[in-house]
């Protein structure tokens, strides 16, 4: 064989591996999620709510987007803590917010779930927070996407919520799910 002829096939067999090789990275990506923050939020907030509602095993809360550390932490606190606010929220008590919250719907009863709204709503913000910093939205970003996240998790907690149970609404009217 010439070595024309050698150099020829050598050429083609680099390009074609090449091309083989594109190929096989360009259908890995194919199959990978990437997700925004925006989109990512929105993931982890429908299966945040699912998991706390349901109440999920730990495990669960271990294949989330965002997991780990304080965050896990915080949702075990939420999910734990669910049992004791769901009785109020079935009796009217209290609601979901828009902007993520639980609130006081029915003010006679104050004294008997301030402290589990406190608690509550504390654990919210720190939760809305991690995930801001989690979907890279931390410091300078914060203040301006923490209300798309927590209004992101307040539509999940009144979508998933029960029937019968109260929101408020963006205008903090009280509205029946």
């Amino acid at each position: 064989m010439s070595n024309q002829l050698t150099a020829a096939l050598t050429t083609s067999c680099r390009r074609l591996l090449a091309a083989g090789t594109a190929a096989l990275l360009l259908s890995a990506c194919a199959n990978t999620e990437i997700h925004t923050g925006a989109g990512a939020t929105k993931i982890e907030a429908r299966q945040v709510v699912a998991l706390v509602y349901a109440p999920a095993p730990d495990a669960e809360i271990d294949k989330l987007l965002f997991s780990g550390g304080d965050l896990t932490r915080a949702i075990k606190r939420l999910r734990d803590r669910h049992p004791q606010l769901k009785p109020w929220l079935d009796q009217g008590v209290i609601g979901n917010t828009a902007s993520g919250y639980v609130a006081l719907h029915d003010a006679s009863r104050r004294d008997q779930v301030r402290a589990l709204l406190r608690n509550e709503n504390r654990d919210r913000t720190f939760l809305y927070r991690e995930v801001s910093e989690a979907t890279g939205h931390p410091d300078e970003d914060l203040e301006t996407w923490l209300p798309y996240v927590s209004f992101s998790f307040g539509e999940e907690w009144i979508k998933q919520g029960q029937s019968g149970w109260w929101r408020m609404d963006e205008r903090r009217k009280w509205l029946q799910n």
